[in-house]
């Protein structure tokens, strides 16, 4: 089974970057899964327009290559700072410009809103923040975590869950780290076993979709 792993920091080896590197030593460690982890601000991704929505562009290979891998893979990881409240615009972009692999637009749900397509995917999502986790879990509302998890949920996937830090030097953060490869192992059971969504998704009310 393979696993792509979306590096979306423009800091490298830094907080959320951290997290994911040790997220994917937790991974490795269970046998017949294989990463895959790519940097997002490596891909050209034009900002999205009527005349890209249906798809990558001539000029944005491999961002046509990254949307084929997901279509083709069991897990998708998502790695990300947080930026006033949300994620860095590369990352938005991406979740805009994915609509093409993501939803069905000839098929509405009860609400009249488009269906997943993602029901391949598996999620997991990674986030470092400035804000203390207490006040996260508050105003969880707020804050990447909730949102990534709307989105993918939206577009069909699993949620599996997801780890917020608001240690704002978290790249040193030993304890975190062993916290994100503990979820890494775990993850990549649940990938193996098929496991559907994690606790919480299973409670809170998500977009209906048509099977």
């Amino acid at each position: 089974m393979k696993i792509i792993a979306l590096s979306c920091s423009p800091s490298r080896g830094r907080n959320s970057d951290q997290m994911l590197d040790h997220f994917l030593m937790g991974v490795k460690e269970v046998s017949g899964v294989s990463t895959e982890k790519i940097y997002l601000s490596d891909i050209r991704i034009d900002y999205y327009s009527h005349e890209n929505s249906l798809g990558p562009t001539v000029d944005e290979p491999r961002f046509a290559e990254l949307a084929k891998k997901i279509q083709n893979s069991e897990g998708l990881v998502i790695a990300t700072p947080t930026y006033n409240f949300s994620v860095p615009a590369h990352l938005k972009n991406f979740i805009d410009r994915i609509r093409f692999i993501a939803l069905d637009l000839h098929h509405k749900n009860s609400f009249g809103q488009p269906t997943g397509k993602l029901g391949n995917l598996r999620t997991y999502f990674l986030v470092s923040g400035g804000t203390p986790v207490w006040a996260e879990k508050l105003l969880f509302f707020t804050f990447p975590p909730f949102w990534l998890r709307g989105v993918f949920l939206y577009f069909g996937a699993k949620v599996m869950g997801a780890i917020y830090t608001g240690n704002v030097r978290s790249f040193e953060d030993a304890a975190l780290h062993e916290k994100c490869r503990k979820a890494g192992k775990k993850y990549a059971q649940k990938v193996l076993a098929g496991d559907t969504h994690g606790f919480l998704e299973n409670i809170f009310w998500r977009p209906p979709q048509v099977k």
